[in-house]
């Protein structure tokens, strides 16, 4: 029990229980301890060795690895609570909460994201940048438009991809909203015939 209480991170941290931890939750899929552990087991040794590149050399990690893992050290305390009781458990979003200056907003969104997927809060998070909105209007409005979206994957040759692009740029658009727009147009051409 004591061991296992060591690897999780529960009690004091030393070098060997924090090597233990690093390596059995960064080397595979499914991870055995929250973020914030993980965190702190990370910071822990970025000082022992003195620096993150040392740390992930030793780790066999890149140091933009070691910066991610180190996140939610970075956050409020509302927050890192939320990620230890695993109530957040992505390092996606844990960084687009950090992406967030503002600490109120912060908190009003990690409550939000605790029940959406990456790329929903990555959608939130745009839009909170660009509006003045708040954070629960810009969940509801990605959820809202969510539900009458479907996608489509389309592969095209380089010249056509290319082609689409080069005229996007012209018109100011990506290029997936011109081919949609393309698609809408004849889409309603067939149903006008």
């Amino acid at each position: 029990m004591v061991k296992t209480k060591r690897v999780l991170g529960l009690s004091q941290i030393d070098e060997e229980s924090a090597l233990a931890v690093l390596f059995g939750n960064t080397k595979k899929k499914k991870r055995m301890v929250d973020l914030l552990t993980l965190a702190r087991n990370c910071d822990y040794l970025v000082r022992k060795y003195g620096s993150r590149n040392e740390a992930a050399a030793r780790l066999g990690l890149s140091s933009e690895m070691i910066r991610e893992i180190l996140i939610p050290l970075s956050l409020p305390t509302e927050i890192q609570d939320l990620i230890f009781r695993r109530k957040i458990d992505s390092i996606d979003v844990v960084r687009e909460i950090a992406a967030i200056k503002d600490h109120s907003k912060q908190l009003e969104v990690a409550n939000l994201f605790m029940k959406l997927s990456s790329k929903d809060v990555r959608d939130i998070k745009r839009i909170l940048k660009e509006s003045r909105i708040t954070a629960e209007e810009a969940a509801d409005t990605v959820l809202k438009f969510k539900k009458n979206m479907h996608v489509f994957i389309i592969d095209f040759d380089d010249s056509t991809y290319k082609t689409i692009r080069t005229y996007a740029k012209k018109l100011g658009l990506s290029p997936a909203i011109l081919v949609k727009g393309l698609v809408q147009f004849w889409v309603k051409e067939i149903e006008d015939r």
